[in-house]
């Protein structure tokens, strides 16, 4: 069907009837409920897997952005279901903990209607069909939300007004018992005229304005699969430095949504080994795709960063969340991990914890971590984290679904748990991990050099191949307390000790003293020279080696 097939038909008069909302979340909603573009198609895009949806497409008009379209093949609406969602936003009942879709058992979440409001920062007038599979028709219906636009002093006085604390936000009219096949369901939104900011953030007009440029573009050749869009924010510092306004849409709508990671996501270790990344097994979403203008989307997500893959550092590491109990009479049962690596965590946009709900996200990563209250340094910078909430915690999720009421039990409880793993375990390892590298490294190192050190040696005129023997030298042949058997190199014990303490020699440099010594000794420079000589030019040498 095309797009004129889901506006009001022509030779149809339509039925009317008032919007209106609950004056408790006007408050809420009259400055507009949702962020960006993404989180509002995050609202539709949730809805439709919240009704068994397994495809969601969306086209968006690129690059004019004049008319959207988001269609699912979930269970669909009747007339009689949709009037009563959309006629009484912010009054229908809130989800109940654990409900479930009809085929899928998906879990749901959010109060029915309020994801309806999403539509309106996509545009003030928008069209909604939709019917049930067994029915033989659908319904038709403009909602026009002008007067969810005014004012929030406006909304406030017409509140006043009615006695039932209800305020008109708009009016639908809609054509029903519309002709369909039985066997289809569907349900299909259509912005006609989409926000001018809308289209200004998809075409990217205060970018230009400014002169900023974008690797990728709308207005230039498009990426063949959003693993190639992923493959150019995971080496990018930021990810809006180096997507425009459109693509950048994609990538938070991929972030937000009830997705599957790519292939080799989250953790690839083809150039990289990552401690612990076997053990973590990823949630899946069964039987749900999201489309956009023909791309499949994905969940972003993929570490390490290209900055990584050859740092000397150790491994990144990967710390597994594994939460079950029973807090103020509720259960609580989340899963997730929290990962580190150096350097810093690219792009800038995952550094931070990612809250998901029903495989839902909520917002963007925090990067304070639910406000942690240590000063951790650039420790900060080198930790993500995803948790993915599977039972509980909906009674502290905002109505934006966007955001949580931090005084809720089970978030503090959420919030302690993260706490207690970063302070006790992550941060500290940081440390011990870091040391034990540079250990390792120095260790190899020195044998490393020790080896080249050897063979060089071996190379010269009397080559002591040997070790150092400290013991009573009773004829010196090199100087006053040096000698050799031809293979070790002998010190007389007592002598070097005054010899190492007049010259103020330390441990580090007396390391370095000896393989000068063995280097003169075995190209018989010292022998070249009598006792007195090679005494003063010893203690010269101590001189020089000295911290």
């Amino acid at each position: 069907m095309g797009n004129q097939d889901h506006l009001l038909p022509p030779d149809k008069k339509p039925k009317r009837r008032d919007i209106v909302a609950a004056q408790k979340i006007i408050a809420d909603i009259s400055s507009g409920v949702y962020r960006s573009p993404a989180a509002a198609l995050k609202e539709l895009v949730s809805n439709a897997y919240d009704a068994d949806a397994e495809k969601v497409t969306i086209t968006t008009d690129a690059h004019h952005f004049r008319t959207l379209v988001i269609e699912d093949n979930g269970t669909g609406m009747t007339i009689e279901k949709f009037l009563e969602v959309v006629t009484h936003i912010g009054g229908s009942r809130k989800r109940m903990d654990g409900e479930t879709s009809d085929v899928f058992k998906r879990k749901l979440i959010g109060r029915i209607g309020i994801g309806m409001l999403a539509v309106a920062q996509l545009g003030n007038r928008f069209y909604v069909s939709s019917t049930v599979k067994g029915s033989k028709t659908r319904f038709t219906a403009e909602v026009n939300l002008e007067p969810f636009h005014r004012e929030d002093a406006a909304l406030k006085n017409m509140a006043k007004i009615d006695p039932e604390g209800k305020v008109q936000i708009g009016a639908v009219r809609y054509v029903d018992d519309l002709p369909e096949a039985a066997d289809l369901q569907y349900t299909v939104i259509t912005v006609p005229d989409a926000k001018k900011g809308l289209i200004s953030e998809m075409t990217n007009a205060v970018r230009k304005a400014v002169g900023a440029e974008e690797i990728l573009s709308v207005e230039k050749p498009k990426v063949k699969n959003f693993a190639e869009l992923v493959g150019i924010v995971r080496s990018a510092q930021r990810a809006d430095l180096v997507l425009d306004g459109y693509y950048y849409m994609l990538w938070e709508l991929a972030l937000l949504t009830p997705l599957n990671y790519l292939p080799d996501g989250p953790f690839e270790e083809s150039h990289r080994k990552i401690e612990g990344a076997a053990k973590f097994s990823p949630p899946k979403v069964k039987s749900f795709k999201l489309f956009v203008d023909g791309i499949e989307l994905f969940r972003p997500q993929l570490f390490p960063n290209t900055k990584a893959f050859n740092y000397s550092s150790p491994d990144p590491k990967v710390y597994l969340l594994d939460y079950d109990k029973v807090v103020a009479g509720r259960r609580l049962r989340f899963s997730g991990y929290i990962y580190s690596q150096q350097p810093r965590i690219h792009p800038e946009e995952f550094k931070g914890v990612h809250i998901r709900i029903r495989n839902v996200g909520i917002g963007r990563y925090d990067k304070s971590w639910l406000g942690y209250p240590f000063d951790e340094g650039i420790k900060f910078g080198q930790v993500t984290g995803e948790i993915y909430v599977e039972d509980g915690l909906e009674p502290a999720l905002n109505i934006d679904r966007d955001s949580f009421r931090e005084t809720d039990v089970h978030f503090q409880a959420m919030r302690a748990h993260v706490w207690e793993l970063l302070r006790t375990k992550i941060f500290p390892e940081f440390k011990s991990r870091s040391k034990k590298f540079r250990e390792e490294n120095q260790a190899a190192l020195a044998t490393t050099l020790q080896t080249r050190f050897e063979e060089k040696l071996s190379k010269l005129s009397a080559p002591l191949t040997g070790k150092i023997e400290f013991k009573s030298v009773s004829e010196p042949a090199i100087s006053t307390w040096i000698g050799t058997d031809g293979i070790n190199l002998i010190l007389d014990k007592a002598k070097w000790e005054t010899f190492s303490s007049a010259n103020e020699i330390s441990s580090e440099a007396e390391e370095r003293f000896f393989r000068l010594l063995q280097v003169l000794v075995s190209s018989e420079v010292l022998s070249e020279i009598n006792v007195e000589e090679a005494d003063t030019l010893l203690e010269a040498l101590a001189l020089a080696v000295k911290d």
